[in-house]
């Protein structure tokens, strides 16, 4: 008796541009999937996969599904009208909503697994680009509706969504992002490039997009605060990450000040390699964000040693339990206690003791297939 493999669908949009949040994750979670032999994955993208992502289409249980003809051009055209029209015709046993939203008029037979990644559309809608808010209002509360199981990338967002939308805590759970070691340190194999060389070493580092949630206004006060106070031994400021949807008079507010005292670096694009040299040579992380699903910098962060000062949010504090400092983000007062912090540690740099043992993509991996099998189990 030949035995017949189940046939996996997922939102694969994320992996059509250079690496993200979400695009990490799908693409970690796929290459550590355990039991390959037992699954097979069609990836939904109206786009190419990216260049950053061409090892998941070498994995032999993996297929990018072509088409879509011209609602190809609209990713949310695509996602809500192609897929529905492909399963008229193609079998597919669950499907994958990774970005917390479902196709509509998925077949009544088909089971479906959602991952959770965050509230942002309820808690911070101010922060979102306008186009995401539609779609997800649109298809939210159904898709949470329709999944047969979900998970979220950390317990707080699983217990906020469960709230919100009254969703039984049995059909849910959590499965953590997390990094490579492995990987990690053969990146740090290779020569740093000259930009991550010419910044030296001992610097304040922050990693992520700037977008309001991640509140870089809060962090550029806190920063001029600690100028202020050391005026002779302060660290310039490392940002690595692209200039988002953040308003315009504060990027000309940043710009300006990095062009005025030359203190402040801007790294938009780096490489994998990049990246984890950067990690490594900086000697302090901030990160002030009002709210997040998780924090993949802060776990990346914490494996390259690094002493972080972050903003007192449950998710942080899920993360970094009592080896990370956690402070109020909001004031001038606030910028000050955090510019006497980061002030302190420099000064008396004390290794951190946190284990990130929980946080890596085989572990999210090996939750992932557990949850598929016993959703597929109940569905037959």
């Amino acid at each position: 008796m030949v035995k017949t493999t189940k046939r996996i669908g997922l939102d694969a949009r994320p992996l059509s541009t250079r690496v993200s949040g979400v695009g990490r994750l799908i693409a970690e979670t796929l290459k550590a999937f355990p039991h390959k032999e037992e699954y097979d994955f069609f990836l939904f993208s109206h786009l190419p996969i990216h260049e950053d992502h061409k090892a998941v289409l070498n994995l032999p249980n993996v297929t990018w599904v072509k088409g879509g003809g011209f609602l190809k051009w609209k990713g949310g055209l695509y996602y809500n009208l192609f897929i529905p029209f492909y399963l008229l015709k193609h079998r597919l046993d669950l499907f994958w909503g990774s970005q917390q939203v479902l196709p509509p008029f998925l077949p009544s037979s088909l089971s479906a697994v959602l991952t959770y990644c965050d509230l942002v559309l309820y808690l911070y809608p101010e922060t979102m680009r306008w186009i995401a808010k539609v779609q997800q209002r649109l298809f939210q509360s159904y898709s949470v509706r329709r999944s047969s199981f979900i998970l979220s990338i950390s317990k707080q967002t699983s217990d906020d969504m469960c709230r919100k939308f009254d969703y039984p805590v049995d059909q849910t759970g959590v499965s953590y992002p997390g990094v490579n070691p492995e990987e990690m340190l053969k990146l740090l194999e290779t020569e740093p490039s000259l930009r991550v060389k010419d910044l030296g070493t001992d610097y304040l580092l922050s990693v992520s997009t700037i977008e309001p949630r991640k509140n870089y206004p809060f962090l550029l006060e806190v920063f001029r605060e600690y100028r202020k106070i050391d005026p002779h031994h302060y660290r310039p400021w490392v940002i690595v990450g692209k200039i988002g949807w953040e308003s315009s008079e504060f990027i000309e507010e940043l710009r300006q000040e990095r062009a005025l005292f030359k203190d402040i670096h801007i790294l938009d694009s780096v490489s994998d390699s990049e990246l984890q040299h950067l990690y490594k040579r900086a000697g302090l992380f901030a990160f002030a964000s009002k709210y997040e699903g998780f924090g993949i910098p802060m776990v990346e962060a914490i494996f390259h040693g690094l002493n972080c000062v972050v903003s007192d949010i449950p998710t942080f504090r899920e993360i970094g339990k009592d080896g990370v400092t956690y402070l109020p983000y909001q004031t001038k007062e606030d910028a000050k206690i955090w510019a006497e912090k980061i002030k302190k540690f420099f000064e008396n740099p004390v290794p951190p003791e946190v284990s990130i043992s929980e946080f890596t993509w085989e572990n999210a991996a090996k939750i992932t297939e557990e949850v598929f099998r016993k959703v597929l189990e109940e569905g037959e």
